[in-house]
């Protein structure tokens, strides 16, 4: 959702990509028959909620979607107001990698007719802003100004993490490699303290993983293990990202449009009970009896939610306690391009200031207009989170004039998108913390009962729509080839 992976990691010559195997089975839509299965009410209308809906009513399933918002896509939100001409920028999941690493986000978006628009990288346009320092976004000005072992310490850290991610023979079960319980129990800060980087290699690293995931303080060594392992298949360091053209959310949107029932939009649920022969679910307008009940929601909502009869120990730790980031987008709309017309930039960022990432949403829009993005995330999300709105923008906007001279007299408009304040979310998207995979992780990648759990948090792309959209396929697929009868 945030600083992406690929992008970071392409800019910092990091080579690091994915495979694409799945958990329970394959892709849902690979084998479908028709059939009066039964029914299934799914929790949840983001990506994750409404694949497994389109999926399982291809299998032949009656489906009744219930969202507690007011609106589709859940973390896909496309922010088009307050902005001017026309131009919009993504408020949640933004990126999709190409066909080679997201085959399934490519699968839907040619199944509904949607365009994509590259993301423009170019990062001989882009600049890191260190020290008070703009210089180009590359390796031979990092040297230059600060020394060749300031990249090669944070060069070392991707290096060393590779090599423990060569023990990692099976993506979807990291809590079967060697050592995993040690290893799920390091914290990441600690790992990095036995590096010893330099300074500003350490403060580079940190700020990698803080806009990626969370603080290195709050997370587990095998997680990034795991993150690391995904993304070490493919050497391609140039690995091509894009948005959907007219907003990522006109593909929930679609998706929603396909159902033969509509997603029951304003209803929160309030409790689950099992039954021998199904599952009640009721909501604050009334109650759906179901075969089977798919949750994908994110975690924290579910703390309010009754389960009857109670989850297992470790789904009811997972749901108080799973890690979740604290991105918060603060997305600026300026006059005119200043960083493209006046200083031939991208607006593409990376900064030892809080605001960590910045990137430009309308490099493939039309206007005079442009939009920058910043990305902050771990302490200083926290911390941007805190404020009232107009300080938030406030202290974004002065971190980007230092960057860019004279950008805070082009601003016309602020938003943001705080996912950490977001009742239905919690936070921007999971984190695993120390312990937490190998405890967790096995008890996601299976039904409990006629309970099945999708989301991002479930699967190997971590964050990603792509990982919604797996976990939806995966559910989907396993509950395909059963009947209501079961």
């Amino acid at each position: 959702m945030s600083t992406r992976r690929d992008l970071l990691r392409s800019l910092l010559s990091l080579g690091i990509t994915s495979t694409l195997s799945n958990a329970w089975a394959g892709s849902a839509h690979a084998t479908q028959t028709k059939g009066d299965q039964g029914h299934v009410v799914v929790i949840g209308a983001g990506l994750a909620g409404l694949v497994a809906a389109y999926e399982l009513q291809q299998w032949g399933w009656r489906v009744t979607v219930l969202e507690a918002r007011d609106r589709l896509g859940g973390r896909v939100v496309t922010l088009r107001q307050p902005f001017a001409q026309g131009q919009h920028a993504e408020g949640g999941g933004e990126y999709i990698d190409d066909v080679q690493v997201h085959p399934q986000m490519h699968h839907y978006v040619q199944r509904f007719s949607l365009g994509l628009e590259p993301v423009n990288r170019r990062p001989e346009q882009g600049v890191y802003y260190l020290k008070g320092q703009r210089l180009p976004l590359s390796h031979q000005a990092l040297a230059e100004t600060f020394g060749a072992q300031t990249w090669r310490e944070d060069d070392r850290f991707w290096a060393e993490l590779e090599t423990l991610a060569q023990g990692l023979e099976d993506l979807d079960h990291p809590e079967a490699m060697t050592n995993a319980a040690a290893l799920d129990q390091v914290v990441l800060s600690r790992w990095i303290d036995t590096l010893a980087q330099d300074p500003l290699a350490r403060v580079l690293t940190e700020q990698y993983l803080r806009g990626e995931y969370d603080d290195p303080e709050w997370l587990s060594l095998l997680f990034l293990i795991q993150q690391a392992a995904l993304y070490d298949q493919v050497p391609d360091q140039r690995v091509e990202m894009y948005r959907i053209q007219g907003g990522n959310d006109r593909l929930p949107a679609a998706i929603a449009a396909a159902l033969v029932n509509p997603v029951q939009l304003n209803t929160p649920v309030t409790a689950i009970r099992q039954t021998p022969l199904g599952v009640v679910v009721s909501h604050e307008q009334g109650v759906v009896t179901a075969d089977y009940a798919v949750v994908a929601t994110p975690l924290p909502p579910l703390r309010s939610v009754q389960f009857e009869p109670a989850l297992s120990p470790v789904l009811q730790r997972a749901i108080a306690e799973l890690n979740y980031g604290s991105h918060v987008k603060v997305i600026s709309q300026f006059n005119q391009r200043l960083w493209q017309t006046k200083q031939g930039l991208s607006g593409l960022t990376i900064t030892d200031l809080p605001i960590g990432f910045v990137s430009e949403a309308t490099s493939s829009q039309p206007g005079r207009a442009g939009i920058l993005t910043a990305y902050v995330s771990g302490q200083y999300g926290r911390q941007l989170a805190a404020m009232p709105p107009t300080d938030r923008a406030e202290t974004v906007l002065a971190q980007l004039e230092q960057v860019y001279p004279g950008l805070q007299a082009q601003v016309s408009t602020v938003t943001d998108m705080v996912w950490p304040q977001d009742p239905w979310v919690g936070g921007s998207y999971s984190a695993y913390g120390p312990g937490q995979l190998t405890e967790f992780w096995p008890a996601f990648q299976q039904p409990y009962g006629r309970l099945l759990f999708a989301g991002e948090h479930t699967d190997r792309y971590i964050g990603y729509m792509e990982g919604a959209v797996r976990s939806g396929q995966r559910v989907a697929s396993w509950l395909g080839s059963r009947t209501h009868a079961l």
